[in-house]
């Protein structure tokens, strides 16, 4: 990289807390600059019901080009957050007609679309984003994040995840920890991926990687 910033998107969800987002924010190295979108006030009646996914997504693009990122970056999603990246990252990718978001870290979210109408007869607001998403996919590299729990085979789990990109996915369990300690961890798994390998502190967390044969619109 240059000596400019690497922008970094922070997309929380709407149970993510703020202390969350700024712990994660004040650990970053100083090479990543922290950028923060919400969807806007005037779309949290969308948020809530899902409806408009475009208008969500058309608002937080104009968030990320009003904050100054005019070229690549990479971005981070909390639970539904990560689900807006997803739609985010294609958003920018058919614009440009490559990735432009290089990078979508996953936290706290189950793969789109494993919330199925026939065990959940009243899809909640989070049930319905993620069926929205189900079939977008990018040329992002996806890097999901994991708890202890939930590190099992590729095929479950997380593991539908990789269907997502073209690029490839990468499964990583963090240490267990809260607050301060889990926002370390992924700081440094953040800084690891996206920074010059001469860059990368040691210790980052061990992964699992998956570069599955897909093509873009294909998934079912």
């Amino acid at each position: 990289m240059s000596g400019a910033r690497f922008p970094l998107v922070l997309l929380p969800g709407p149970d993510t807390s703020d202390p969350d987002v700024a712990r994660l924010a004040r650990a970053l190295p100083a090479a990543l600059r922290p950028v923060v979108v919400r969807p806007a006030a005037d779309g949290a009646r969308s948020w809530e019901a899902v409806r408009a996914l475009p208008d969500l997504v058309d608002g937080l693009v104009r968030q990320v080009r009003d904050a100054g990122v005019s070229g690549p970056f990479a971005l981070h999603g909390w639970g539904a957050g990560a689900y807006l990246g997803l739609a985010l990252a294609g958003a920018f990718e058919r614009a440009a007609g490559h990735a432009v978001c290089t990078t979508l870290f996953v936290s706290d979210a189950a793969p789109p679309g494993r919330v199925s109408a026939r065990f959940d007869p009243v899809p909640s607001p989070h049930g319905r984003l993620t069926q929205a998403v189900r079939r977008t996919v990018t040329e992002s590299r996806l890097v999901v994040c994991t708890g202890q729990a939930s590190a099992g085979r590729p095929g479950d789990g997380p593991g539908p995840w990789c269907r997502h990109s073209t690029s490839g996915t990468e499964f990583v369990t963090l240490p267990p920890g809260l607050g301060t300690d889990r926002a370390s961890a992924l700081s440094r798994l953040i800084a690891a991926r996206l920074l010059p390998a001469t860059g990368r502190p040691a210790g980052t967390p061990a992964a699992r990687v998956h570069v599955p044969d897909v093509a873009a619109g294909s998934v079912p």
